[in-house]
């Protein structure tokens, strides 16, 4: 299958799968999000052709397409996933676009593996097995043409800097990252939050504290 042809799957498809088979390792069957700043559409889980491909070089054929995430409001958005554990390791290229529908600019742009949603959400623990292709990282996260520098803080969370986000702005071409997925647990959650870039004082603020800057001055003298 072409990689059009998955695009065009993608966008037309809330949620496909399919069982290829009872002995693919760390295998992401379904999905649930939540979020009050962001709507999710398109999802697509390419059921594995590759399992136990455990750093694959290049990008995995097991894929998992979010064609599209439209922020309105700056905060999280956490993507719970379910796993059928069964004894390995399966590798996903994870490829989304992302819509910013929030009016600011985005200065910088994070991914994080973990578990729980919202409020309950913790970071997945170092060593656990799920993380950004850890340890050899040899299929490179992608956050062009906005953001130049991803890195990696830890192994369980991408940062992406060295550029700017404009507000109205769609990821094309998609952002790009791995994430391997263990054996152990049953779920695990995407956690993903832009930073916005501040905004700068208006004239009638800087005014006003500069005003109040001088009547300290003058109590201080008095």
């Amino acid at each position: 299958m072409t990689t059009k042809q998955r695009l065009s799957i993608a966008g037309a498809t809330a949620l496909g799968f399919s069982c290829g088979g009872t002995l693919q390792a760390g295998e992401i069957t379904a999905f649930t999000w939540s979020s009050g700043i962001a709507s999710v559409a398109g999802v697509t889980i390419v059921t594995p052709p590759d399992p136990n491909n455990d750093d694959v070089v290049g990008g995995s054929l097991n894929e998992l397409w979010i064609t599209q995430k439209d922020y309105n409001g700056i905060g999280p958005v956490d993507i719970e996933f379910t796993v059928i554990p069964t004894g390995g390791v399966t590798e996903y290229t994870i490829i989304e676009g992302v819509n910013n529908g929030t009016g600011l600019d985005f200065s910088q742009y994070q991914v994080q593996l973990g578990f729980g949603m919202g409020s309950d959400f913790v970071l997945s623990t170092p060593g656990d097995g799920l993380d950004f292709d850890e340890p050899d990282f040899n299929t490179p996260a992608s956050f062009t043409p906005f953001f130049s520098s991803p890195s990696y803080p830890s192994e369980d969370e991408i940062l992406a800097t060295g550029g700017v986000f404009p507000a109205g702005s769609f990821t094309l071409p998609y952002f790009i990252f791995s994430v391997d997925v263990p054996d152990g647990f049953s779920k695990f959650t995407l956690r993903q939050f832009p930073t916005a870039v501040p905004e700068p004082m208006s004239a009638s603020m800087l005014t006003m504290l500069g005003v109040g800057a001088l009547t300290r001055r003058a109590r201080r003298r008095s």
